[in-house]
């Protein structure tokens, strides 16, 4: 793994600068390393284009700092241009890195709906042929690194991983089955080659993800072990780990001898010895993924972000909104570059909804998500009309193909990004944040309503609640679709004060564009607050 780019110890690149890696095109890179000279790297290129030509270039010096790290800034080079790019320190040791391509760099992130890979038990092998053929139609133009799992207390300069040059014989390495068909339907329509850093994690929450120096700045609340925190008592926490530890050790058996059945234990729940946060063995706890997975990577910088993430972070969507902000706003900061994000509404999971609005459900936590697209250059791709599998029914959590997703993904990012298709085809319909009341009836105004309809093959619109004042009187909504509107009603609710679309883990969805996208999910009462009595957040 390491000899292409270590083969003197003295100098070597960073573990994300490798052979065969992909660098972005059009744009200038940094590419970054370590040294044991002081003094200065000085960086040579060479490039070759896709015609044949090649172009020698030898960068002004890089200066070397106390910590034996260097960076340089490379030009601009066009798509499928090859470089081999060499290092050389003070002390005249050289390191090189070879097939280098440069075309559309992604970074892939979030838990084990992201982290899927072809190798999933619940996949059919039809399925997994088919991108083992799609995997050599694109002729090794995508290239994927996995980042391995590595967590720390603080950050990490380095991320642990391999390039590797995706084809059909050696699919099962490509990584997100997702990212990498959204790479190949890139590959494709731009006619370029396509890298991904898929770094993910199944079962993370979003906390994990977000750096210290973004907690520290805007102390948000959040939950760690089942635990609620805002930053300044979780570092207090922390920081009372030895005495903590110490006081569990000595107390807790006697305080369970005492306590020794449920009723007990919750009456005296309060003299319970405090679980110390063992903040070296825990990988759930805030910043410690960002420390072994994300920061590392840079000053590499992708085009854009994917992110599928939030099914553990479900149960309290009224904190979601803020860290999802944070955590989008400190990679940015940390790539030094205003990237696309693109994230996946959350899949279809459980039981069919059968109330009118189901509490407790993944409507929370879709309409939480929503918050962060109030940032430039950020969009979602539903996935309200998608879940289960064949094998273990609506209960499986994991939609074995990640196909439709991908497409809708990729076509986002072709229409937005590449100016390759119409953006209005590429969004879903979704609530503007505007409704009016005209007697029993509720209007609700759609945005990017292109052609709004009734799903093919449902008898009648379903999935709409209504209510009154009572904020948990819900009754079920007619609907009527007039326009960029939907008109709701109901014969048990004469003063309508809100409506819900789709709250329900496995949610009733009836609407789409013309372009066969879904009518998002929402509340027009902040239902991911005031169902767990919350207030509401301040605008941003």
């Amino acid at each position: 793994m390491f000899a292409a780019v270590c083969a003197n110890a003295d100098i070597r690149f960073k573990n994300i600068y490798q052979n065969n890696m992909v660098l972005q095109a059009n744009e200038e890179n940094w590419v970054a390393g370590k040294t044991d000279a002081k003094g200065q790297v000085e960086v040579r290129i060479v490039a070759k284009s896709k015609d044949g030509k090649t172009l020698e270039k030898t960068l002004p010096p890089a200066k070397v700092d106390k910590n034996g790290r260097w960076a340089v800034k490379i030009p601009k080079f066009p798509k499928r241009t090859n470089l081999e790019i060499t290092a050389k320190n003070s002390g005249g040791e050289t390191a090189s890195i070879s097939n280098v391509i440069t075309g559309e760099l992604w970074l892939g992130s979030g838990q084990s709906n992201m982290e899927w890979n072809f190798n999933a038990h619940t996949i059919e092998p039809e399925y997994r042929q088919k991108y083992r053929e799609v995997a050599d139609t694109v002729k090794g133009d995508v290239r994927t690194f996995v980042v391995q799992r590595q967590v720390f207390t603080e950050e990490a300069s380095e991320v642990a991983g391999q390039w590797r040059i995706i084809e059909g014989r050696n699919l099962d390495q490509s990584g997100s089955q997702l990212a990498f068909i959204f790479a190949c339907q890139l590959s494709k329509a731009l006619d370029t080659p396509v890298g991904v850093i898929d770094s993910s994690w199944s079962g993370s929450r979003i906390e994990p993800w977000i750096p210290k120096s973004a907690f520290r700045a805007a102390n948000p609340n959040f939950h760690a072990e089942g635990m609620a925190f805002d930053w300044n008592s979780y570092e207090e926490m922390l920081k009372n780990f030895e005495s903590m530890r110490a006081n569990y050790i000595k107390n807790y058996r006697t305080w369970f001898e005492e306590n020794p059945t449920w009723e007990l234990q919750n009456k005296n729940k309060d003299t319970k010895p405090a679980m110390p946060l063992d903040e070296i063995s825990r990988d759930q706890l805030p910043a410690k993924m960002y420390n072994g997975k994300i920061c590392g990577i840079a000053p590499l910088a992708p085009k854009g972000v994917l992110w599928y993430q939030g099914e553990s972070n479900a149960g309290e969507p009224y904190e979601y909104g803020e860290l999802f902000r944070l955590m989008v706003s400190s990679w940015r900061k940390l790539f030094k570059k205003d990237f696309y994000f693109y994230y996946v509404d959350l899949a279809a999971h459980q039981n069919t909804q059968r109330d009118p609005v189901q509490y407790g459900s993944l409507g929370g936590i879709r309409e939480a998500m929503a918050e962060i697209l109030a940032l430039p250059k950020t969009g979602v791709a539903t996935s309200l009309d998608s879940g289960g599998s064949k094998s273990m029914g609506q209960g499986d959590i994991h939609p074995p193909h990640k196909e439709m997703i991908a497409t809708r993904l990729a076509n986002l990012a072709l229409a937005e990004v590449y100016k390759k298709g119409d953006p209005t085809a590429a969004r879903s319909p979704y609530y503007a944040g505007e409704f009016k009341v005209d007697g029993s009836k509720l209007i609700l105004k759609i945005a990017n309503a292109d052609g709004l309809r009734k799903m093919a093959g449902k008898e009648k619109l379903t999935g709409f609640a209504i209510r009154g004042q009572n904020p948990r009187d819900w009754k079920w909504a007619n609907a009527e679709i007039k326009g960029d509107t939907i008109i709701l009603s109901s014969a048990e609710v004469a003063e309508p004060k809100a409506a819900r679309y789709a709250w329900g883990s496995w949610p009733l969805v009836s609407v789409e564009s013309k372009h066969g996208l879904p009518l998002r999910s929402f509340s027009t009462d902040n239902g991911a607050y005031v169902d767990y009595g919350k207030p509401l957040p301040l605008k941003k």
